[in-house]
Protein backbone atom coordinates (compact mmCIF):
# COMPACT_ATOMS: atom_id res chain seq x y z
CA UNK A 1 0.00 0.00 0.00
CA UNK A 2 2.85 2.52 0.00
CA UNK A 3 3.83 2.02 -3.52
CA UNK A 4 4.33 5.24 -4.48
CA UNK A 5 3.27 7.04 -0.85
CA UNK A 6 5.49 8.99 1.05
CA UNK A 7 5.60 9.66 4.92
CA UNK A 8 5.06 13.43 5.31
CA UNK A 9 4.70 13.85 8.99
CA UNK A 10 4.72 11.49 12.26
CA UNK A 11 2.30 12.01 15.24
CA UNK A 12 1.98 10.44 18.57
CA UNK A 13 -1.71 9.91 18.26
CA UNK A 14 -4.08 8.99 15.73
CA UNK A 15 -6.35 11.99 16.21
CA UNK A 16 -3.64 14.05 15.39
CA UNK A 17 -3.22 12.24 12.39
CA UNK A 18 -6.91 12.25 11.35
CA UNK A 19 -6.93 16.04 12.16
CA UNK A 20 -4.21 16.64 9.32
CA UNK A 21 -5.57 14.39 6.92
CA UNK A 22 -8.94 15.80 6.99
CA UNK A 23 -7.51 19.22 6.77
CA UNK A 24 -5.31 17.86 3.49
CA UNK A 25 -8.57 15.94 2.51
CA UNK A 26 -10.38 19.17 2.52
CA UNK A 27 -7.78 21.27 0.17
CA UNK A 28 -7.82 18.35 -2.07
CA UNK A 29 -5.40 16.32 -1.25
CA UNK A 30 -5.71 12.60 -1.02
CA UNK A 31 -3.59 10.38 1.77
CA UNK A 32 -4.03 7.96 4.00
CA UNK A 33 -3.04 6.98 8.03
CA UNK A 34 -0.58 4.37 9.01
CA UNK A 35 -0.51 2.87 12.57
CA UNK A 36 0.99 -0.02 14.04
CA UNK A 37 -1.29 -0.25 17.29
CA UNK A 38 -2.88 -3.36 16.48
CA UNK A 39 -5.81 -1.79 15.24
CA UNK A 40 -6.32 0.37 17.96
CA UNK A 41 -6.15 -2.31 20.48
CA UNK A 42 -2.74 -0.88 21.54
CA UNK A 43 -2.73 2.62 21.44
CA UNK A 44 0.51 2.78 23.74
CA UNK A 45 2.14 1.89 20.65
CA UNK A 46 1.61 5.07 19.19
CA UNK A 47 3.82 7.03 21.70
CA UNK A 48 6.88 4.40 20.34
CA UNK A 49 5.87 3.80 16.98
CA UNK A 50 4.55 6.95 15.67
CA UNK A 51 1.14 7.34 13.46
CA UNK A 52 2.19 8.36 9.72
CA UNK A 53 0.36 10.28 7.16
CA UNK A 54 1.10 9.10 3.41
CA UNK A 55 0.51 10.99 0.35
CA UNK A 56 1.20 10.28 -3.37
CA UNK A 57 4.90 11.26 -3.87
CA UNK A 58 3.71 13.63 -6.29
CA UNK A 59 1.52 15.33 -3.85
CA UNK A 60 4.48 15.77 -1.60
CA UNK A 61 5.77 18.94 -1.75
CA UNK A 62 1.38 20.88 -1.55
CA UNK A 63 0.89 18.36 1.61
CA UNK A 64 3.56 19.62 3.17
CA UNK A 65 2.82 23.53 2.23
CA UNK A 66 -0.89 22.81 3.64
CA UNK A 67 0.28 21.70 7.12
CA UNK A 68 2.77 24.06 7.52
CA UNK A 69 0.01 26.43 6.52
CA UNK A 70 -2.24 25.02 9.65
CA UNK A 71 0.81 24.56 11.98
CA UNK A 72 0.09 28.42 12.66
CA UNK A 73 -1.54 28.45 15.79
CA UNK A 74 -2.91 31.43 17.83
CA UNK A 75 -1.49 31.76 21.62
CA UNK A 76 -3.66 33.24 24.50
CA UNK A 77 -1.54 34.19 27.08
CA UNK A 78 -2.36 33.40 30.84
CA UNK A 79 -4.80 35.65 32.77
CA UNK A 80 -4.75 36.41 36.22
CA UNK A 81 -7.46 36.49 38.55
CA UNK A 82 -9.18 39.88 39.57
CA UNK A 83 -9.79 38.04 43.26
CA UNK A 84 -7.02 36.64 44.22
CA UNK A 85 -3.92 37.55 41.76
CA UNK A 86 -3.35 33.41 40.47
CA UNK A 87 -2.00 33.84 37.19
CA UNK A 88 -4.37 31.11 35.28
CA UNK A 89 -3.88 29.07 31.64
CA UNK A 90 -6.06 30.54 29.06
CA UNK A 91 -8.16 27.65 28.23
CA UNK A 92 -9.74 27.92 32.23
CA UNK A 93 -13.24 30.23 32.83
CA UNK A 94 -12.54 30.46 36.22
CA UNK A 95 -9.44 30.46 38.43
CA UNK A 96 -8.55 26.74 40.25
CA UNK A 97 -7.98 28.67 43.08
CA UNK A 98 -10.63 30.55 44.41
CA UNK A 99 -13.20 29.69 41.95
CA UNK A 100 -13.55 33.41 40.21
CA UNK A 101 -15.10 33.54 37.45
CA UNK A 102 -12.98 34.92 34.59
CA UNK A 103 -13.56 38.69 34.01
Amino acid sequence: MRDGMTIIKTFTSETEAQIALNHLKAMGVAGFIEADNCGGMRPHLDLTHGVHLLVADQDREQALALLLDSAEEVVVPPWTCQSCGEEIQANFDACWKCGAAKT
